[in-house]
């Protein structure tokens, strides 16, 4: 919906309750204080009509994709995929791909990127070979530079920021237990440097695979697995440098699910979806309360099919579900029947049940990295052809805001051979940000 059309039903609406209102009592016309006046009327729409043009704005810009090559000549890097605001993705990218380098950028086997919000910095850790953290900025002219490469952030693998982009969140694999550590980001020379103190870092026992974290309610979330039960920490901000791990250990649903990967949160309704590889019902829903405390959401756990055999790829703890922005969609990927598919879950915002849509793709084999951009408008993932032809890819699809869901028009690109080529590692999209 345009931003005419938007200011043209507000005001619609609010000229038709002022009319309706009117039938009861006489409005003092020139009164801004009275609901019922005209003054009132015209500064509610003009409140309304600032408001919008106040909101920051996602326009989809581009998709990073983290790539590494294990055979000679061994190199490593990124790649930029330029997005057009309405086809999507397109062919043409920037990259800064490089020979491997245990004393630099890329290192020899980057493991993750993350775009903080707000921003079109890009963030990567280059694996336990080297250790780096290297940050590059991605103009919108489409320059890209380096800003920083540095080590002495231990053996970082996972990463997670706060909704300012200023706090950074990061495991720990170097040591035993792992920890959770934080950093300090400048949001306008991009640097990050080590910031522990008090609670930090604390420890979140064996192989981490997830962390998010909710501004809202001071909470950081880092899923774990330790034998075969699938365990959530929970540690609740009690200061600006404490925090206190809510219960003691992780929180279990108590059917010993086995791990699949990643935490989604719904922020506004404090429903937390984490995903399995149970065999029929892979998805499943908590509540939690400012205070941190667990429960499972009472028709937990959830399946996107009755037809659903087989979690999507989990390698490098790829992901298999997303949301959408506003937190009234899943995207889910699953296999049924020996296809993959990509479907549409509704959010519901009472109960946080998950309900299958009509809106189901098929998709390539191994489909992982699933990403939902900050827009709304783009789904993507990696799968490869398989078959004669054996060729990694990018799919992607277009949303629509009535639930609908198409195959993008460029869709898939392919972008390396399975063998003797590049390797996909990890998927992030980044956006062009306005007001």
């Amino acid at each position: 919906m345009t931003v005419r059309s938007q200011f043209i039903s507000r005001f619609f609406f609010i000229t038709v309750l002022s009319a309706f209102a009117f039938q009861c009592k006489m409005a003092d016309l020139n009164n801004p204080g009275d609901p019922l006046s005209e003054e009132f009327a015209k500064r509610s729409v003009f409140a309304e009509f600032v408001r919008y043009f106040l909101l920051e704005k996602a326009l989809p810009d581009g998709l990073v994709l983290l790539l590494t090559k294990n055979v000679v000549p061994y190199e490593a890097g990124f790649r930029i995929y330029r997005v057009d605001p309405e086809l999507g993705l397109t062919n043409e990218y920037d990259s800064d791909i490089r020979a491997a380098n245990t004393a630099a950028f890329p290192g020899c086997d980057p493991v993750r990127i993350a775009v903080p919000p707000s921003s079109r910095d890009i963030v990567t850790f280059t694996g336990t070979s080297s250790n780096h953290l290297v940050v590059h900025r991605y103009g919108t002219d489409r320059s890209l530079s380096l800003l920083q490469d540095q080590t002495g952030l231990g053996s970082p693998n996972m990463i997670t920021f706060d909704s300012t982009g200023t706090t950074m969140y990061h495991i720990n694999a170097g040591v035993d237990p792992n920890t959770v550590n934080r950093s300090y980001r400048d949001n306008i020379t991009g640097s990050i440097s080590m910031n522990n103190a008090g609670s930090y870092p604390f420890g979140v026992g064996c192989s981490p695979v997830s962390i998010r974290t909710s501004d809202t309610d001071g909470i950081i979330f880092i899923a774990t697995t330790v034998g075969a039960q699938l365990g959530i920490n929970v540690h609740k901000k009690t200061g600006t440098d404490t925090t206190f791990h809510v219960g003691g250990a992780p929180f279990d649903p108590a059917d010993n699910p086995t791990q699949n990967n990643n935490i989604c949160l719904v922020e506004p309704s404090r429903f937390l979806y984490m995903t399995s590889v149970n065999p029929t019902f892979p998805i499943y829903g908590f509540r939690y309360d400012s205070g941190g405390n667990m429960q499972v959401l009472p028709s937990s756990p959830f399946s996107p099919d009755s037809s659903y055999s087989a979690a999507a790829s989990v390698d490098n703890f790829s992901t298999s579900l997303t949301l959408d922005p506003n937190g009234k969609f899943a995207a889910v990927l699953y296999g049924a029947g020996g296809t993959n598919y990509l479907r549409i879950l509704a959010v519901d915002g009472y109960t946080g049940n998950l309900t299958p849509t009509e809106q189901k793709l098929s998709v390539g084999n191994a489909p992982k990295h699933i990403v939902w951009d900050k827009s709304g408008k783009f789904i993507y993932l990696v799968s490869d052809t398989g078959g004669t032809t054996n060729k990694f890819q990018l799919e992607y699809f277009k949303f629509s805001q009535d639930g609908t869901l198409t195959k993008g028009v460029n869709s898939p690109i392919t972008f390396s051979n399975m063998s003797g080529d590049f390797t996909p590692r990890d998927l992030k999209s980044i956006q062009r940000y306005y007001h």
